[in-house]
């Protein structure tokens, strides 16, 4: 958009100054000559106005950026401006050579946003809009291919939770806008990618040009029932007229990764034998090691790591891990067609053996203008990845279930099991289940959208498009086990034996297409300014599997069904949904003060009942350009720009099964005589009462421009959503039968959001600092199930609280002496599931009963961030540009228990965090963590001891970059060439105790990388 407008004002730029330099032509005069260039990506601007300060004296540059000038001395300054830039003043200083980069001026790039089926000036909005800027080199040269991620910590509202850090396209992260407003049904924004539905992580990060984020019903609501999560739409990179001129850019970064916070857990040998002695005394049982036996672990260890093998599973587990991308695109064209293509490689060999990635992108955006009337065009994707087969989360889970005392891999290649004189050689050796599955996950995904616009009368656009999304995942996956040694004794402790070779293949094919058409007119009238959009949408969405197994491989040599002849099972599955949408909306602005929006859609969808699967959604706004009002004058130096806005609408949630409305029937076999018949099983309650989530948000702002330079955008919303659909409780009685949904709920999101950006030029350092900043407030506000546990029995969902509140007893304090105790018994109280005694925690009596059970829990915490924020720094001087991304959450709580963190199973074949060596002893009784058991549960209840703040900082991208200057690289024929080095989520501040704040207890690392790389313009 921004090289467009810059060709638009080439044609009135030159005729306004060609006679300015024929007319001051004089005797003596000094020519002057050089490029102007864009500063972030080195490109030359062509249609810049050069001219000579306090003069008339001017000219602009050619396509490709030079100028020559005459000028009447060398002693005076050039004004070198350009809209949508910075205005620069260069001092001659007896030169004949000036080149000169011109920065972005961030306002003026902002003008234009991508809205639904369109774009609107920024000033014209009135709803809540954010927008992220892709299309710039610090964002392209950062060592991560997930877009999701890359949106952390730049818009405020916005919340990316990367729950696992396994590089794959499907890597699970979490992104949630204003809060979460459903139970069950999706919590995820819906996702367009040109307009069209499209996994956000599958697109590269070289082709984005933009993301805007529609965050309120008055922007989101021409996407009706899928916007109640919010909207967020790519915009992807497209041609340029650029007279015929192709220009080149190849990216590239290698990087090094590592984990950013993993567990920390008892590697030391001795001790954690020292450890399980501690617990069976505790528990009354004999101790498994003797102190001679620690001893001589202790001793031997120093001197025979294999004999006696003290083993950080983090260190044996995680690899060196080098990640590489590489992309190479081409755009161009002339008055005619415009095109933009790319190629992109990206190559993850995982932080973890057997879990690589590769991933190859190819598109090709194209448009043609056929004639003054009619635009052609076409987006055309293809995505090809493929996945080492490691089945990771048997691995994590896997994870506590073994010993430090086992020697992982022999360096002559035979796998170890347990050596401590224990019992325990059976615990899991993770790196040899690791190494020993076999298989490989392949994706092809086809994505192509083919359309036209008319343009039957000036300003009137008739858009049709078609797209259709074809995507191919098939597997295959098996294990293959080593037999497993004792070391010290040389021997074999778990043979191979007659494992049976079982081999497993799957394949599933998803087709989505979409048809949409839609017309709009866009007219001025004097002080009126009048927009009408009107459309139609149809999608369909089909899904086929299906798996199959055998058993006795012969050889994983043929990875093939055929070579396996024994006990064949397969499965399949089929699901279809469809939706069918009329869209509209009305813009109307008087005199660039007053502004009116107006947004509706009825949707139909195949998941609800025929009387129940229609739904409207409509929304209004209103804006106050209060900076365009007579009475603003005296306030424009400072406040160049105010607008106040408001909003008012409603947006729905249909995502839930395919079939939930109806009754589910599974196969099923029974005797019949003396022979085994097919039958059904009913499976499923169906509800055909259900209908849409629906959403109603309030959303009042503010957006003003201060000095010219400062903007500041604030938003206060509120967001109920109503007829929430969840899975409430049904009778045992039916025998265990899936319960149905009902519209049983209601969720409010409330806050408050703010954005701060700066940019300023000062001499040769140019300065953009950005920051956001949200505060989030989630209740449910009815609930027709009053009280029902949430994700297991940690967490609640119950009126007047958020979701998942946490449900706990209450630490009151350690006890110390049996006294203690003794005293509360005699006073009546009971305890449940037995008294404490010294080490032990003693509950808070939360209701007074004097029975101290599972009915004193309370509910407490913060289980949904109260408060996310974000920063960004870039600084560019002579060359150099430094550039730096900051987000975190805050007033966020978690659970952290699970099998690793339990006090109750310290026993052999277990490992445990380091922290859990300072429990409580007789030796040291000044502790925050109690007596630990094998087996006994009391000190292991559901507390808030487990409940822990996950509150953290992050700094998600630091980068360092240097553009060489053009008088380098024009002998080499180089538009522009910049290094750099980059360091990704390399720092993490945070008071949580497991691993990183944003996983799950246990699961695949997130990485921290360090990086350098290269971009190349020609």
């Amino acid at each position: 958009m921004k090289y467009f407008y810059k060709r638009f004002l080439k044609l009135g730029s030159i005729l306004f100054l060609s006679w300015l330099c024929v007319a001051n032509v004089m005797a003596q005069s000094q020519t002057i000559s050089g490029k102007v260039t864009d500063a972030e990506n080195g490109e030359g601007l062509p249609g810049v106005t050069v001219q000579v300060k306090g003069t008339t004296t001017g000219t602009v540059t050619d396509v490709d950026g030079n100028y020559s000038l005459s000028v009447p001395n060398t002693s005076g300054v050039l004004v070198v401006s350009f809209v949508g830039y910075v205005v620069q003043e260069v001092p001659i200083n007896n030169r004949t050579s000036i080149s000169v980069q011109l920065e972005p001026d961030v306002e003026q790039l902002d003008a234009v946003v991508v809205v639904g089926y369109g774009t609107q000036k920024k000033q014209n909005v009135t709803g809540a809009v954010s927008s992220v800027d892709f299309d710039d080199k610090a964002m392209t040269s950062r060592a991560t291919t997930n877009v999701s991620t890359m949106l952390s910590g730049l818009s405020s509202g916005i919340r990316v939770q990367q729950s696992s850090g396994i590089p794959r396209d499907n890597a699970e992260s979490n992104i949630s806008i204003r809060g979460i407003g459903s139970l069950n049904a999706s919590q995820s924004p819906l996702v367009l990618v040109d307009g069209m539905v499209a996994d956000i992580n599958t697109v590269s990060p070289h082709d984005v040009a933009s993301v805007s984020i529609l965050k309120d019903a008055a922007s989101a609501a021409i996407y009706g029932s899928r916007a109640s999560n919010g909207v967020i739409l790519i915009t992807t990179k497209s041609g340029k007229n650029s007279g015929g001129k192709v220009n080149f850019n190849y990216n590239n970064f290698v990087g090094f990764r590592k984990p950013t916070i993993m567990h920390d857990v008892i590697s030391n040998t001795a001790d954690h034998m020292q450890l399980i002695n501690i617990a069976q005394i505790n528990s009354g049982v004999n101790p498994s090691f003797t102190e001679e036996q620690i001893a001589e672990w202790r001793e031997k260890s120093q001197t025979d790591p294999i004999g006696y093998p003290n083993t950080d599973w983090s260190d044996v587990l995680i690899k060196q891990n080098v990640v590489t991308n590489h992309n190479f695109s081409a755009r161009g064209g002339n008055e005619k067609v415009n095109f933009y293509t790319s190629l992109d490689y990206f190559k993850d060999d995982g932080l973890i053996t057997n879990t690589g990635f590769r991933r190859m992108n190819f598109r090709n955006n194209l448009t043609y203008q056929v004639n003054d009337w009619l635009k052609l065009g076409n987006n055309f994707t293809v995505i090809t990845s493929k996945a080492e087969p490691t089945q990771i989360a048997n691995i994590f889970t896997w994870w506590r279930a073994t010993t430090p005392g086992m020697v992982p891999k022999h360096p002559d290649g035979r796998y170890g099991a347990a050596q401590t004189p224990s019992g325990e050689a059976g615990a899991n050796n993770l790196l040899m289940q690791a190494e020993s599955i076999r298989g490989e996950h392949k994706s092809n995904n086809l994505q192509g959208k083919i359309f036209a616009t008319i343009t039957p009368l000036k300003g009137w656009e008739i858009t049709g498009s078609y797209f259709a999304d074809i995507r191919n995942q098939e597997n295959w996956i098996g294990g293959d086990p080593q037999e497993r040694w004792n070391f010290q004794t040389e021997s074999i402790v778990i043979p191979k034996g007659d494992v049976r070779l079982q081999l497993t293949e799957t394949f599933n094919r998803n087709q989505r297409e979409i048809i949409d058409i839609f017309s709009s007119f866009n007219r001025s009238f004097g002080k009126h300014a009048v927009g009408v959009l009107g459309g139609f949408n149809q999608e369909y969405f089909f899904q086929r599997g299906f798996s199959a197994s055998k058993r006795d491989l012969l050889s994983w040599d043929v990875p093939v069904l055929d070579a396996a002849p024994s006990d064949p099972q397969a499965s399949g599955n089929a699901s279809d949904f469809a939706m069918r949408s009329f869209f509209g909306r009305l813009n109307y602005a008087f005199s660039n003060k007053y502004l009116f929006e107006a947004n509706a859609r009825y949707d139909g969808s195949s998941r609800f009942a025929p009387d129940r699967r229609w739904g409207f959604f409509p929304s209004v706004s209103a804006g106050w350009v209060v900076s365009e009002e007579n009475f603003f004058g005296g306030l424009r130096n400072t406040v160049s720009s105010l607008k106040l806005r408001a909003s008012y609408g409603q947006l729905g949630n249909n995502g839930i099964g395919n079939y939930e409305w109806q009754e589910f029937y599974g196969t099923a076999n029974y005797a019949l005589g003396d022979r085994i018949a097919p039958g059904l099983l009913y499976g499923a309650f169906g509800n055909d009462q259900i209908t849409w989530e629906s959403t109603n948000v309030l959303n009042v702002g503010l957006d003003a421009i201060l000095f010219e330079s400062l903007s500041v955008d604030v938003n206060y919303y509120e967001k109920n959503t109503n007829n929430i659909l969840a899975n409430l409780p049904i009778p045992q009685v039916n025998g265990g039968i899936a319960a149905p949904r009902f519209n049983s709920a209601e969720v409010m999101n409330k806050g408050v959001e703010t954005e701060v950006r700066y940019y300023k030029t000062i001499g040769k350092l140019g300065v953009s600092l950005g920051a956001n900043f949200a505060y989030n407030k989630n209740e449910i506000v009815s609930y027709k199930g009053d009280f029902i546990e949430g994700r297991g029995a940690s967490q609640a969902w119950t009126e007047g609280y958020p979701i998942g509140t946490y449900w706990v007893r209450e630490v009151e304090t350690i006890v110390q002496n049996q006294s203690q105790i003794d005293e509360l018994i005699a006073q009546g109280y009971t305890f449940h599931p037995s008294a404490p005694g010294p080490g032990d925690f003693l509950y808070r009596d939360a209701n007074g009963d004097k029975v101290i059970n599972d009915d004193d829990r309370v509910l407490k915490g913060n289980p949904i961030p109260l408060i996310t924020y974000g920063g960004s720094i870039g600084l560019n001087y002579a060359g150099f540009d430094f550039n730096m991304i900051i987000d975190g959450v805050g007033k966020w709580d978690k659970y952290l228990q699970g099998d690793l963190y339990g006090t109750n199973r310290i026993t052999i074949g277990y490992l445990w965090p380091e922290a859990y060596k300072g429990m409580w002893t007789e030796e040291n009784p000044s502790t925050t963590l109690p007596k630990m058991y094998t087996n006994n549960p009391k000190n292991n209840m559901t507390s808030d001891f487990f409940l822990h703040s996950a509150a953290f900082t992050r700094i998600r991208s630091m980068q360092l970059g240097y553009t060489l200057p053009n008088s380098l690289l024009s002998k080499a024929r180089l538009q522009n060439l910049r290094v750099f080095g980059n360091l990704e989520n390399y720092f993490t501040f945070t008071d949580w105790p497991g691993q990183d704040p944003e996983t799950d207890d246990i699961t695949y690392p997130l990485s921290k990388t360090v990086s350098f790389g290269l971009s190349v313009g020609f």
